[in-house]
Parts: C-alpha cells; sequence; structure tokens
C-alpha cells in the first residue's frame, strides 16, 4: 500500500499534533515516543524523540517495519541515539557496536587461539561470548546496561606430563548504569557479578566474586572512536594465600578509524594483571590491532573483525607471546 505525498504531509501534521497533547492517548502516547517518519539517509533534522520525527533512512527498505510511499518510511527510535535505528548506516553501526554503553543488543562470538601456551608450545583455544549487550531503558534519564562474558576454553598442559583440559572457565556480567542523554560522550558505572562456572581448577575457581567496573567512550560525526572499559574482580571467600581465588584486574582501550561502507582499523587490547602472581609475573600487556567491517547476511546485520596482538609484556617470556582473534558480532537494531 502506498501514499501520496500530500497524504503523508497530512499524517505529518497530525502526529506532532498529537505528540504535544496529552499522555490520555492511550497505546498511541507510547507508539509516538518510540517511532519515527523516516526519508533518505541524512541526520535527523531535530533531536525532540518525544514526538514524531523526520529522518532520513537507508535506500533498503526491508530493514524497516513499513513503506508508506518512495520516500517516507516508519520505523523505531533508539532514544539515546536520536534517530531512528533501522536508519543507521554500517559506518555508524560499526561505532555504535563499539559503545560499552550502547542501546543495540549485540551478541559477539569470538574465537581466540593464544600461541606458545604451556611446556609444550602449544595453542590455547578459547571459544566465547565476548561481551554480550542487553541493555534496558529504566526511565526518561537511565538505562541499565548489561555485558556478559562467558568462556568455553581447551587448554594445554601447565606442566609436562599432565594433561590437556577442556570445559568452561570463569564468566561474568558487568551492570552498567548509564545516563540516557549522551550524544557524543557515552560513560557507565556499576558492579560486576564474577560466575563460579569453571568446570574444573585448570581453567578456573569455583567462587562468585564482584568488583566495581567503568566504562566512557567518545564518538560523533568523524572517523575516530576512542574509549576505555576498567574493572577489578575480587572472588569471594578462601584462605588469602589460597590458589582457588581471583584478583584480577581489567583494562581495555579502545581506538578505532573508520574509513566508511562499515570499514574500520583499530585496537582494543586486553590488558591484564594478576594481583596473586608474584612481582614481575602479574602483567599481561599485548600490542596489535585489526580490521573490521559490517554486512548484512538477509535481514540480519553483523560485524566480522580479525585481530593479532603481541603480548609485549608477560609472566613467562617464552610463553603466551601472541594471539589471534575472529569475532562475528551479531547486531539486533531494534
Amino acid at each position: 500500500m502506498k501514499f501520496s505525498k500530500s497524504t503523508i504531509n497530512w499524517v505529518v501534521a497530525i502526529l506532532v499534533s498529537l505528540g504535544a497533547a496529552s499522555p490520555s492517548l492511550g497505546q498511541l502516547s507510547p507508539l509516538l515516543s518510540n517511532s519515527a517518519l523516516i526519508k533518505g539517509l541524512e541526520n535527523p533534522a531535530t533531536t525532540d524523540v518525544t514526538s514524531p520525527l523526520l529522518y532520513e533512512a537507508e535506500s533498503d527498505p526491508a530493514v524497516l517495519p513499513l513503506r508508506l510511499n518512495e520516500d517516507w518510511f516508519w520505523g523505531p527510535i533508539i532514544p539515546s541515539l536520536g534517530r531512528a535505528a533501522a536508519a543507521l548506516s554500517d559506518t555508524e553501526l560499526s561505532k555504535e557496536a563499539e559503545n560499552p554503553v550502547t542501546r543495540i543488543i549485540t551478541l559477539p562470538l569470538r574465537y581466540e587461539a593464544e600461541f606458545n601456551e604451556g611446556p609444550y608450545k602449544a595453542t590455547k583455544d578459547t571459544f566465547e561470548i565476548d561481551q554480550a549487550v542487553v541493555p534496558f531503558i529504566l526511565n526518561a534519564d537511565w538505562a541499565l546496561i548489561t555485558r556478559t562474558k562467558f568462556p568455553a576454553v581447551i587448554q594445554p598442559p601447565k606442566k609436562l606430563r599432565e594433561d590437556w583440559e577442556s570445559g568452561l572457565s570463569n564468566g561474568y556480567t558487568t551492570f552498567f548504569l548509564s545516563p540516557e542523554h549522551g550524544t557524543t560522550f557515552f560513560w557507565g558505572a556499576g558492579p560486576v557479578l564474577y560466575y563460579p562456572s569453571a568446570t574444573n581448577k585448570a581453567l578456573g575457581v569455583n567462587k562468585w566474586g564482584s568488583g566495581p567496573s567503568v566504562a566512557f567512550l567518545k564518538k560523533d560525526a568523524g572517523p575516530w572512536v576512542v574509549g576505555v572499559v576498567v574493572n577489578n574482580i575480587w572472588s569471594f571467600g578462601g584462605p588469602p594465600h589460597s590458589s582457588d581465588r581471583t584478583n584480577s584486574f581489567l583494562l581495555n582501550p579502545v581506538i578505532t578509524y573508520h574509513f566508511g561502507n562499515g570499514w574500520s582499523v583499530g585496537s582494543s587490547p586486553n590488558i591484564t594483571a594478576n594481583w596473586l602472581s608474584k612481582n614481575g609475573q602479574q602483567w599481561t600487556v599485548p600490542i596489535g590491532g585489526g580490521i573490521e567491517k559490517v554486512f548484512r547476511l538477509g535481514a540480519q546485520r553483523m560485524k566480522l573483525s580479525v585481530d593479532a596482538y603481541y603480548n609485549a609484556i608477560r609472566p613467562t617470556a617464552g610463553n603466551d607471546t601472541a594471539l589471534v582473534q575472529v569475532t562475528l558480532t551479531l547486531l539486533f537494531p531494534p
């Protein structure tokens, strides 16, 4: 079904009037608060998300719920982005996927190969959900952003004549409280919940844990995205010098340059410290980076990243020298 431009003009006028009316409109009021008229591919004419907005959208109408005619569409809004989610270009979506407190659902699936592991100089394989994001809008001012990491590991022996180990390692979820009014600068802060999910002692600890975490990210219309995530996790219980304990620090900087059409290069190393290790054996500092591309498979939008890092600082000089990561992130803009 198609509509003429004059009909669209009448619809715009009526909806804008309704958007300024009282909330007694019942189910129509949430519709006006969470949707928009969309056209083309430019920035929105306004960032007032409490009434219908005029947007420019992608040329492919399949990503939008309703096509009104050749020019106009109806689609959902992400309030914190100030525009319709379906109108995000590949580059904008790539930037949003790097935001630790994004308002879109992301599911990163990662394979990581760590080389020169243990006395046999073998490869440690990790398959994991790597910081999957599920956002919850609490009210007009605040959102709760959950980020979950859950690894499965195939690990070489740590000592001669020991066996290979495989199973789950410890996962955790971060709960960021984040303000809803960010446009170029985003932040969140909250606790980490650490799970006793390790299937044996070689792969992790059988204890719950927690600690603080903060995240910051700066992005705008330019090509650069810069951010950081920091946390420290302590396990609960256990004697002070027990091996079945965790006291670990994570510093995850993000710096990316976007070329357009969903292509980008960047670096996001996991810099870690194990405070329970001996002096001189606490830090692991990777140096490197990779290339990324946002693309579409049918209606599903996703991002593929390939990264390589060299551990310039590591607990043991001959071990864990380098790693390669391949990450496929499924993106679910509303």
